[in-house]
């Protein structure tokens, strides 16, 4: 493809519909979030909110070997609307459970929702788009998925609030009702081929090509399980009343950079700008260290006058935090894809989304792990999630290659 031709390039109108339902569906299950913690204590279990992400993010992982199976097999739409069918019952039964065990039992039921439909739709923007685009369009892609998980957490709170808890859970299984009736009127992109059995086999469970992209995912999603954990009684205990102020500003920052990010990504490749994602994100964990350190300073020697890094130094952690993770996510989406053909492209997905949920799930436990009483050490914490992040820093640039051609020459098998 020229230059030419490239700045002329349009998105099929079936992306922009996909796009509507990812924002849709992320839109749903991040909306009710900021309040399961105080949800789950309320039924007794203060011992368990730890467990809240890997009890979502362990059924996810369960069915992604499944998801890429049906996405390669059966299509992309059986993937994307079977997810969004968990949302919808998880949505409506969250209100009905009044135990510890039923709580975490359909929150369980719900993350088999991210097992199938992300993997559905990662795979059908890569059917429709050309190469030459691909890490733009996974950029746009991640724009509407953080746009969705954005507005979820900003509204939550405030539906809980004013409208009730009950109504909170029911709004999510209506968003998610609006993201099935997008996904079904896509067309099927998947190319016919033989239908192949499901086999518990490692061939089946792991795609080896995307190894390299999936191993950087699991290492930069470490943080992101103990992040969803612990930040909205960080955030509490730093003395802010918006429990969602971390995530808004990362999130928000995430979206600015995404566009920008896939154009690098496709220009100079994508161990470039996965290196460039994992040292912002570095920087992050290092001032959020910092002021953890300075929070439990003053805990322990009970000093009111010692003062806490302020807003500025918060505000700054997030902007690094929404850097990293808008170089990283279309980054790694993409460099996935480049590794399989049409026919294997499912299964390239599911191995990145299956070392995705291990990530978070490490990450929530390590969360768990640092329990102290009702609340947490936050130095251990984000001293975790800095370590993987330099690790995955440190592969990063061992992979990067020379850098990238004109888009003719094909995608880097990094």
């Amino acid at each position: 493809m020229t230059a030419a031709n490239s700045s002329k390039y349009k998105y099929p109108k079936s992306f922009w519909v996909m796009c509507l339902g990812a924002m849709s569906f992320f839109f749903s299950f991040n909306l009710i979030l900021p309040e399961l913690s105080t949800e789950l204590r309320a039924r007794g279990g203060a011992d368990y909110v730890g467990w809240i992400i890997p009890a979502f993010s362990i059924s996810a992982l369960i069915a992604r070997p499944f998801s890429g199976w049906i996405t390669d097999n059966l299509g992309r739409k059986w993937a994307m609307i079977g997810g969004c069918l968990f949302c919808i019952v998880a949505g409506c039964f969250y209100p009905w459970v009044s135990t510890v065990t039923g709580f975490l039992v359909v929150r369980a039921i719900h993350g088999f929702s991210t097992g199938f439909t992300p993997t559905g739709f990662t795979a059908f923007t890569a059917d429709i788009v050309q190469e030459s685009h691909r890490g733009r369009a996974m950029g746009w892609q991640g724009m509407f998925n953080n746009l969705g998980t954005t507005v979820g957490y900003a509204l939550g709170a405030l539906i809980a609030l004013h409208c009730g808890i009950d109504w909170m859970y029911y709004i999510s299984a209506a968003l998610a009702a609006t993201a099935w009736m997008l996904f079904m009127s896509l067309p099927e992109t998947r190319k016919p081929a033989e239908k192949k059995e499901f086999q518990f086999r490692l061939s089946n469970l792991f795609f080896w090509p995307a190894w390299k992209p999936s191993a950087i995912m699991l290492l930069v999603c470490v943080s992101l399980g103990s992040i969803l954990t612990v930040m909205s009684d960080f955030t509490l205990a730093l003395g802010y009343t918006n429990k969602g102020l971390f995530l808004s500003i990362y999130i928000g920052i995430s979206l600015l950079f995404r566009l920008v990010s896939g154009r690098i990504s496709d220009k100079v490749g994508r161990a470039w700008s996965t290196a460039i994602g994992t040292f912002a994100q570095v920087l992050s964990m290092a001032i959020l260290i910092y002021m953890a350190i300075a929070l439990d300073h003053r805990n322990t020697m009970n000093c009111l006058d010692c003062k806490i890094p302020g807003l500025v130094w918060f505000g700054a952690a997030a902007v690094f935090y929404g850097i990293g993770q808008g170089f990283n996510a279309p980054s790694l989406f993409a460099w996935a894809s480049d590794t399989a053909d049409a026919q294997h492209r499912g299964r390239a997905m599911a191995m990145l989304f299956m070392s995705l949920e291990m990530g978070i799930i490490i990450g929530g436990l390590t969360a768990n792990h640092f329990i102290e009483g009702l609340g947490w050490n936050y130095i251990g914490i984000f001293a975790v999630s800095g370590t993987a992040f330099l690790l995955g820093l440190i592969l990063s640039l061992m992979w990067i290659q020379k850098r990238r051609g004109p888009a003719s020459a094909g995608p880097p098998l990094l």
